[in-house]
């Protein structure tokens, strides 16, 4: 008989798929990760997985949406506790580097396999996750784009995650290019 967990347990496994899966999945790539090994993370079975998520696109989607809480959550604590720009930019930063990507390729493959309805509850997650940045961070006169601020932060990820399938970058200077694109985040978030 299989065994029956709790809310508790199902939330606990839950976050240990958003953390460690989407760690291995970052590492090793979206098709190179099976529900089996996600699930090995947890010690339970393949049926339990998809009791917990309706697709293994769904799990993904959500465990990006996961980790872009976790971020806003750490910028949050810093403004709360009266973080400067300039702090809250060397924030940025390391959140984006200590961030798990997606590649590029996965990415494609992910937008195809996940169907329109629950590619545009994303896609309406992404913008009110922005939304909430911008009202969280906007000190200027001019509010910014919560979409926009969305596409310059999905372009700091697909860099990391394009970079082995772009032979036309210099790879040395992709940490350069991010610390820029990081810049203009931050700089168009705060609304200066």
């Amino acid at each position: 008989m299989p065994k029956i967990f709790t809310e508790a347990e199902k939330d606990r496994h839950r976050e240990v798929l958003f953390d460690e899966g989407f760690r291995l999945i970052s590492e090793r790539g979206y098709k190179n990760v099976k529900v089996e090994q996600l699930v090995k993370l947890i010690g339970a079975s393949k049926g339990y997985f998809y009791a917990l998520f309706d697709s293994k696109e769904e799990y993904f989607l959500k465990a990006i949406a996961w980790q872009m809480e976790r971020e806003y959550d750490r910028l949050r604590e810093a403004k709360e506790a009266g973080a400067s720009d300039e702090e809250i930019r060397m924030l940025y930063r390391e959140i984006f580097l200590d961030s798990r990507f997606a590649n590029y390729i996965d990415m494609i493959e992910i937008r195809e396999k996940a169907g329109e309805e629950l590619w545009e509850r994303f896609r309406a997650f992404e913008e009110r996750f922005f939304e909430k940045v911008t009202a969280l961070l906007c000190r200027g006169k001019r509010k910014p784009d919560p979409k926009v601020l969305s596409n310059l932060s999905a372009m700091i990820f697909l860099s990391y995650g394009m970079s082995p399938y772009a032979q036309y970058l210099f790879k040395e200077k992709n940490r350069d290019t991010i610390e820029l694109l990081l810049d203009t985040m931050h700089r168009y978030a705060i609304g200066g």
